[in-house]
């Protein structure tokens, strides 16, 4: 079980991330195999991982997710993007999560969008 603190901050992917590149975009779900289903936000928008190798200012590139809310058209959009395109990351919010009883918290991220940086 997990504890979601119940905010997002807004970001500046720019002051975060010397460089960010897109590597895929998939279903959010919930569930394994067979029984995982696509998440949606309440209006029923379905929800997407999108995958990206950054580079942060001082430290090695690591891959990192964001979660988007989008429709599936614009999905395929985004899918259309060549493996390891400079992207930037629109309304990049973080969140504070942890598991129950543990005592570190981590950061999810979710974002409204991406495009080709130019």
């Amino acid at each position: 079980m997990s504890i979601n603190y119940g905010y997002y901050l807004p970001l500046n992917a720019a002051d975060m991330y010397k460089e960010v590149r897109f590597l895929d975009i998939s279903p959010k779900t919930d569930g394994v195999g067979e029984l995982a289903r696509q998440t949606t936000d309440n209006e029923g928008t379905p929800k997407w991982v999108v995958s990206t190798l950054v580079k942060y200012k001082d430290l090695p590139q690591q891959t990192e997710t964001f979660t988007l809310v989008a429709s599936q058209a614009d999905a395929e959009k985004i899918n259309l993007i060549a493996d390891l395109t400079p992207i930037r990351l629109l309304n990049l919010l973080g969140g504070k999560w942890s598991k129950a009883g543990a005592d570190k918290t981590s950061w999810s991220f979710q974002i409204s969008g991406v495009e080709v940086a130019k």
